[in-house]
Parts: C-alpha cells; sequence; structure tokens
C-alpha cells in the first residue's frame, strides 16, 4: 500500500514538473525573441563617390531594423561580392560595410543592441580596380553583381547567422559612369 502512494505522489510530481515546464515554454514562445529585417528593397540606388583612372568606388545605404518583441544584438555585419571571374575578370572587387550611427572607417562592426522596432541604415562601399589601368573601359562590360550582407545576431534564443542580398546592377554602374 505504501507503494502505490509513493507511486503517486512520484507520478503526480512528474505531472506537476511537466505542467510548469510547459507553462515556462508558452511564457517563453509569448515573450518572442528578436527578429532582424535587412530592407534590401528598400536601398538607395548605388552612387558613385568617387573615381579615378583605375578606381571606381560606389555606395549605397540600406535601412534594416529589429522588427522582434525583445533586443536583441547584432555582433557582426560583413559584406560577401559574389564576382567569379568567370563571369567578370576585368575588375578586382573589395567591399567594406559602417553602421551609420556608428561610422568606422576600418570595417569593423562595434556590437550594437537594438530595442524592438528600432534599427538604423548601414553603409555598403563596393571598390572596383582595374586590371588594366582603364576603369572606364572596363566597366562597360560590367555585370550585375550580387553583394551578401552576413550578419551574426543574438538576444533571448541562441546566436545565428543569416543573410541578405542586394545586387550592383549594371545599369546603375551605365548611369554612375554617364553622370560623372
Amino acid at each position: 500500500m505504501y507503494f502505490y502512494i509513493g507511486l503517486n505522489i512520484i507520478i503526480a510530481l512528474i505531472g506537476c514538473i511537466a505542467a510548469l515546464y510547459l507553462a515556462f515554454r508558452l511564457f517563453s514562445w509569448k515573450q518572442g525573441d528578436a527578429k532582424f529585417i535587412i530592407e534590401a528593397r528598400r536601398r538607395d540606388p548605388f552612387a558613385l563617390k568617387s573615381m579615378s583612372t583605375d578606381t571606381a568606388v560606389f555606395e549605397t545605404e540600406v535601412p534594416f531594423h529589429n522588427g522582434g518583441k525583445q533586443l536583441g544584438t547584432i555582433m557582426d555585419f560583413y559584406p560577401r561580392v559574389l564576382l567569379p571571374r568567370e563571369q567578370y575578370d576585368l575588375c578586382a572587387v573589395t567591399a567594406q560595410l559602417a553602421n551609420k550611427d556608428a561610422e568606422r572607417d576600418d570595417g569593423y562592426w562595434e556590437s550594437v543592441i537594438y530595442y524592438p522596432h528600432k534599427g538604423s541604415r548601414i553603409r555598403v562601399t563596393v571598390t572596383l580596380t582595374s586590371k588594366g589601368g582603364n576603369i572606364r573601359e572596363d566597366l562597360r562590360t560590367f555585370p550585375d553583381m550580387p553583394v551578401d550582407l552576413v550578419y551574426q545576431a543574438v538576444s533571448r534564443s541562441e546566436w545565428y547567422i543569416h543573410k541578405a542580398r542586394i545586387t550592383l546592377k549594371a545599369s546603375e554602374v551605365r548611369h554612375a559612369l554617364e553622370q560623372a
């Protein structure tokens, strides 16, 4: 008889622990998390910032915000240009990214905490350096070039890496060259 009473107490304790765990998970789910949204479609058009005989520098600004319910931290943010030499081999391409609220010129992203529904803008700078010495001639056949904006974020959940994609379009390059 004591065995069944003890077994009932153990089962009741396990049931209470399971119910408390489910209540905690429901509470955590309702609290939400941070969710960073890179608004790639709302980016400014790439503009020619400077140009020399062998180098052209293009810039754009991309808005982003924390669309979640909790604070979130962007720990790292960097651009990755995607231009294989099989597609276009006349220029060397580099890219740099900066936080408009905390400008730095060394390409380093300083960790920033963003409140829900708050955000900022990032400045993406793409430098095209001619391998032949004449940037105007080399950019005549420049193709559309994707640029991945990769960021590492953390909030209530574990850290994660995500990316968004913008494109330096050939039409933007041609238009900028016509204006220069």
